[in-house]
C-alpha cells in the first residue's frame, strides 16, 4: 500500500499546481475579460464625449442662425410698424382732403342749383315783361370745362 500511496502522494503533488496553474488561467481570463470590458467603456464613454461636442457645436451653430433669423425678423417688423404708422397718417391725411373736397363740391353744387334758380327766375320775369330771353351760348354753357381758343 505504500506504493499505491507514494501514486497518490505524488498524484496529489502533481494535482496542485495543476490546479495552481487552472486558477492562475482563470484569473488571468477574467482579468483580460475585465481589462477588455474597461476599455471598451473607456471607448464608449470617449465616443460619447464625441458625440456630445458635435452636439453641442451644432446647437450653438443652430442658435446663432437662429437668433440671427430673429434679429432680422425684428428689423423688418419694426421696419414695416413704420411703413404702417407712415401709411396710417397718409390716409388720414387723404381722408381729411377728401372731405374737405367733397364739402366743396356740396357748396359748389348747392351755389350752381341757387344759379339755375336764379337764372330760371330771370327768365320768367323776361318772358313776363315780354320779352324773349337769349339762347344759352356755346361759351356760357354749364358743360364747358376750359376755354376754346381760337384758330388765328
Amino acid at each position: 500500500m505504500s506504493a499505491l500511496s507514494d501514486i497518490l502522494v505524488q498524484l496529489g503533488v502533481g494535482v496542485v499546481p495543476l490546479g495552481v496553474a487552472y486558477l492562475a488561467f482563470r484569473s488571468a481570463t477574467d482579468a483580460s475579460k475585465k481589462s477588455q470590458q474597461s476599455a471598451l467603456l473607456q471607448v464608449e464613454h470617449q465616443a460619447e464625449i464625441e458625440r456630445s461636442k458635435v452636439d453641442a457645436e451644432a446647437f450653438i451653430r443652430a442658435k446663432t442662425i437662429y437668433e440671427d433669423a430673429l434679429a432680422q425678423m425684428e428689423k423688418q417688423m419694426t421696419r414695416m410698424q413704420g411703413q404702417a404708422s407712415q401709411l396710417g397718417a397718409e390716409l388720414v391725411n387723404e381722408q381729411s382732403s377728401s372731405v374737405a373736397m367733397r364739402d366743396q363740391i356740396r357748396r359748389l353744387q348747392a351755389q350752381i342749383r341757387a344759379l339755375e334758380r336764379t337764372i330760371l327766375a330771370l327768365r320768367s320775369q323776361l318772358v313776363d315783361a315780354g320779352l324773349s330771353p337769349a339762347p344759352p351760348s356755346d361759351l356760357t354753357g354749364p358743360h364747358l370745362l376750359r376755354p376754346q381758343r381760337s384758330a388765328d
